[in-house]
Parts: structure tokens; C-alpha cells; sequence
């Protein structure tokens, strides 16, 4: 039979069989009968040669036991449609030179090249007996569906969802599915990649069920007017994470930035992102009329020299917790580096304080909370390199490239009796943050730091990247993590400057919360571990080509039970 791995935003129920079988299944991989796969959503890079490639999903045997782990080892293509991109649609891709730089034909840029692959469904999804990822492309707006049921054997994956069917929003990013069996997913702006942006409803099919507005007049005044001069984070929207709770009949968003702002920055330091501050709360059943309550994260004592490293700017990733005793909901910002709490999701107007800082521009990204609400993991990508001027400003390690686990049981425990709150910091007399001496108030529920992976590279740092988007596999508690976020090079755009190395790497969560960098996990070519998705040209990647260098982003676990019957 099938077994298929379950992301704790998309499954609730058996997860505590889950958990008291996890010390079993931990403590040994041929405790767990069947092949594992691991599927990573991939840009081509393009920079590395003059030709157009095609995006694609690359399959890694995530299988231990098996001679070929950490082996690629098949890829899935993409349907090629000409002229099927949002740039075409905008009239953009002349603008942008893009015609001459990759020698389109008149038509544009075709569906299957430059999407620049980002979020993907969590999980498979069964359909008619089929197992099917879906695939978001940030810049292209479009929405690819891959049928995953033999990951040896991948069919094209068509075109389910372009641009142009979406009316009123564009920035594909993140997906769950809903109770319904339908997708909800968000996109992080308007149809001109300015904002506000919004939630789209699509079928299992790829047919646009609904748009719902994200943007609401009446939102909490920002702590300081955006970019445009906003002052109104209600007309803020820019939904990046999104969550759901069908117990709490809840679904959450988080903004995150301007989608153009992002692209046009000319430098890392540039005052032109728009990033937001705010998470978004929504009735699950009635999303038409659009976020029942908008909360921004606070901002605290003094500011940073660059706005961009204040701690609300730029609240990438959202997550509920799990139980039914718990009704939290965790935030995450790029900007501060600062992860945020919310003791109470249903409330009229949930409040949030931080509880935990990693540092200015630490860029803390998609993090998950294991399902027994024990752990909360996150990837701190980093952003500042040596010679930045706030670089480890704070403490040594401040913008290492690492993953780092919480124990989050005693802040839970607390209810809505927290304690847990920013830390302190040193300003001068201006209120200019100086120095950040602590990760927080030190207060007894506050979470404590029980694992660590460092994932330092001189690509990290050379890019301004790190690792970014996680991955995770309940039934043998292994972490993926991509070393990748955006680079938009090949679309002629200045911004973003935050890649990476290009490197998948795999970990294992133990019982206790330390995570364990998997050795083993090694990539065929160097034999160092983590896979690097940084081929070079004479490289065969099986089933398309020799392609040269791909960018990972989203990622999925795909894990195949044999019938012992």
C-alpha cells in the first residue's frame, strides 16, 4: 500500500500514534519498510549559460538504505505553452531585454522556463487514486500539476493554473488545502506585482474557484508609513504564508513584501522594499469577506539604521499549532530575524510579542512546528556576510546560515499568560539600535535553543542567501532544507539579492530536539553532504538534458510502503 508523508499545516489527526511511534521509526531507518523520495521544486539558473532551459522537478532518493541516496535520480518536465508567463502579460519581457538576452520568439516566454519555481503543496494529494504536488511560479503566476503516484515515472506536468486566469492577483507562493479538497493559495500581489494581494480558491483541477481580497481597510497604523507612504496596514496586504485550523474554523496570512518593491531594489541596502508587518485572520468558511481581524507584529524599543532590519519588516512564514488545547499561531519575520507569538488565534484581535530574535537581517524563513507541538524548526538564512556593516553585530553566529529547533512546551503551557517577551536592547541617543544583548526577556516560558545545524558556505555568503525553505517527514523526523530564495537575475531585475548555494541538505530531529546533520546524505559528484543542485553543464541530469546549474526551492517528501500483505 501507499503511504504518503503528511506536513503538519495539512494533517492533525494520528499524529500522536505518529509521536509514540517516532522513537521506533528515529532510531532506525530499517525499522521502516518501503523507498523514500524527496521532491525539490527547480529553477533552471540560466546564468551559468547563454540557452532558455525549462524549470523542472527533480526527484532525490531520500531512501538511506538505498545505493543511490542522495543521487537524483529522475527529473519531471514541465508543459510548454508559448507566450504563457506574467511578464508576457504585462509586456514586460521586451522591457526587460529578455527577448534579446534568451532569443524568445515572438510569442514570449513559454510556460515551462523562467516561472522561478518557489512554493509547492506540502504534500502529495490524492486525486482519482493519482498522488499529485502542485507547483507555484513566483514571477510567471503560474501553477503546474505533477503526478508524483510513481516517482520513478512522472508524466509532463501540464499547466493547470496560468496567469492569465487569475484576475486580480499575481506572485504565486504558498498552498494548503482546505476542507473542502480544494487549494487555497496565496498571491503575494496585485495583477501588476504591486499590492494588495490576495487568496485564490482553486479546484484539484487547476480551475479558479474564487479571489478573496486580503486587502481591508481599517487595519492597525503602521509603526512607520511604508515605502508609498501607506499608513494604513489594512491596504497592506501582501500574503505570502497562509495555515488553517478547521477546528477553530481558522485561516491566517502573513505579509510579507511589495512583490515589485522586491525586484527593482538596486542594492541589498536599498529603501525601496515594501515589506509588511502584519498576519491576517480569516473565517475559514465565509473567506469572501475577506480577514476578520489584522494584527501587527510591535515593533519595541529603538530602530534599527536600515528599516529593513527592524523587527516587524517583512513577516514571511505564519503556522498554527496543532492540538486542541493549543490555539497559537507563530509568525516569522525576514527583515528582524524575529519570530513572534500569538497565545490566542481566535481572538477578536490576537496580540503578538516576540519571543525569540535571531538578529537584524537574520532573515528568519519557513519554519514548521512539529505536530505534538513540541518543537518549532527554523532556518535562519542569514542575508548580512562578512565585511556587512551589522554582521554578527549582536553576538558571534548572528547571521550564520543555520536551522535551529525550540522548545516551545513551556511558552504553550502558559496560555495566555505569557511572559516571554522581546529583549532588551541599547540605543543611542538618536534610538538607533546599537546592540541586541539577548534572543529575548529570559523569562522562564520563554523557548530555549535545544539543536542546531550550521550550513556556512562561501556561496551563502558570496549571495546573501542561505537556507530557506524546510521540509519535513513525520515518520522518520528528517528535515529538508534548501539553500535558496530568490535571485532574479534572470529576468534582467536588479533585486532580489538573497540566493544561496544551491545545496539540498538533510537532517534528522531527535526526541530531545537536537538536530543531526545527515553525512550520508551526500551529493554524487563531490561526495560532501547536502545535494547541490549547482550542475555543471556536461552534468546528464536523467530525463532532461544537460541543463547545467538549477536554484532549489520548494520541497516535498514522497515515501512509497511496499505491500507486505
Amino acid at each position: 500500500m501507499w503511504l504518503i508523508s503528511k506536513h503538519p499545516r495539512f494533517s492533525r489527526t494520528g499524529w500522536l500514534l505518529a509521536a509514540a511511534l517516532a522513537c521506533v521509526l528515529a532510531t532506525s531507518w530499517s525499522a521502516h519498510a518501503g523507498s523514500s523520495y524527496l521532491a525539490v521544486w527547480s529553477s533552471d539558473k540560466e546564468t551559468n549559460d547563454p540557452s532558455l532551459n525549462t524549470d523542472f522537478l527533480a526527484i532525490i532518493d531520500a531512501d538511506p538504505r538505498s545505493p543511490t541516496y542522495g543521487k537524483v535520480v529522475n527529473t519531471a518536465s514541465l508543459q510548454n505553452i508559448p507566450g504563457t508567463n506574467l511578464l508576457n502579460d504585462l509586456g514586460l519581457t521586451d522591457a526587460l531585454g529578455l527577448t534579446t538576452m534568451y532569443g524568445l520568439p515572438s510569442t514570449g516566454i513559454p510556460s515551462g522556463a523562467l516561472n522561478e519555481a518557489h512554493h509547492m503543496t506540502h504534500e502529495p494529494i490524492v486525486v482519482g487514486g493519482h498522488r499529485y504536488l502542485y507547483l507555484g511560479g513566483l514571477i510567471s503566476a503560474n501553477v503546474f500539476r505533477c503526478d508524483v503516484t510513481d516517482p520513478l515515472n512522472i508524466p509532463t506536468c501540464p499547466l493547470v493554473t496560468s496567469a492569465q486566469e487569475v484576475e486580480n492577483f499575481s506572485g504565486v507562493d504558498d498552498f494548503v488545502q482546505a476542507p473542502n479538497g480544494n487549494l487555497l493559495v496565496t498571491y503575494m500581489g496585485a495583477k501588476d506585482l504591486t499590492t494588495p494581494g490576495g487568496v485564490v480558491e482553486l479546484g484539484l483541477d487547476g480551475t479558479v474557484v474564487n479571489e478573496y481580497a486580503a486587502a481591508k481597510a481599517g487595519g492597525p497604523t503602521r509603526y512607520m508609513p511604508s515605502v508609498n507612504g501607506v499608513t494604513d496596514t489594512g491596504l497592506l496586504a501582501h500574503p505570502h504564508g497562509i495555515d488553517i485550523r478547521k477546528d477553530l474554523n481558522l485561516l491566517v496570512t502573513s505579509d510579507f513584501a511589495d512583490p515589485l518593491s522586491l525586484a527593482t531594489a538596486a542594492t541589498v541596502e536599498a529603501l525601496t522594499e515594501d515589506c509588511g508587518t502584519t498576519i491576517r485572520f480569516w473565517d475559514l468558511s465565509h473567506l469572501d469577506a475577506g480577514p476578520t481581524a489584522i494584527a501587527q507584529v510591535p515593533v519595541g524599543k529603538g530602530r534599527e539604521t536600515w528599516f529593513e532590519n527592524n523587527a516587524p519588516e517583512g513577516v514571511m512564514s505564519v503556522a498554527l499549532t496543532h492540538l486542541h488545547e493549543h490555539k497559537g499561531v507563530f509568525a516569522a519575520s525576514m527583515g528582524g530575524g524575529a519570530i513572534w507569538y500569538a497565545p490566542d488565534a481566535t481572538a477578536a484581535q490576537p496580540e503578538f510579542r516576540m519571543v525569540y530574535r535571531a538578529g537584524p537581517g537574520a532573515d528568519a524563513a519557513i519554519f514548521f512546528i512539529t505536530p505534538d507541538d513540541r518543537f518549532l524548526v527554523q532556518p535562519i538564512q542569514g542575508n548580512w556576510s562578512p565585511g556587512d556593516a551589522v554582521y554578527n553585530r549582536d553576538y558571534p553566529g548572528e547571521h550564520s546560515r543555520r536551522v535551529i529547533v525550540l522548545d516551545i512546551q513551556k511558552l504553550l503551557r502558559a496560555g495566555t499568560n505569557v511572559q516571554c517577551a522581546a529583549p532588551p536592547v541599547v540605543t543611542d541617543a538618536n534610538g538607533i539600535i546599537q546592540l541586541i544583548p539577548a534572543r529575548n526577556n529570559g523569562a522562564e516560558d520563554c523557548p530555549s535553543v535545544t539543536g542546531t545545524i550550521n550550513l556556512d558556505s562561501q556561496a551563502n555568503f558570496d549571495t546573501h542567501g542561505g537556507p530557506h525553505f524546510l521540509a519535513f517527514d513525520h515518520e522518520t523526523r528528517r528535515v529538508a532544507a534548501a539553500n535558496y530564495f530568490v535571485q532574479l537575475t534572470p529576468f534582467n531585475l536588479p533585486g532580489l539579492h538573497e540566493a544561496g548555494d544551491d545545496r539540498v541538505c538533510m537532517a534528522r530531529l531527535t526526541q530531545t530536539g537536537r538536530l543531526v546533520l545527515d553525512t550520508a546524505f551526500k551529493d554524487e559528484l563531490t561526495g560532501r553532504p547536502c545535494v547541490s543542485m549547482d550542475r555543471p553543464t556536461s552534468y546528464l541530469w536523467p530525463n532532461h538534458g544537460t541543463t547545467g546549474a538549477a536554484k532549489p526551492h520548494g520541497m516535498a517528501f514522497i515515501n512509497l510502503e511496499e505491500d507486505r500483505d
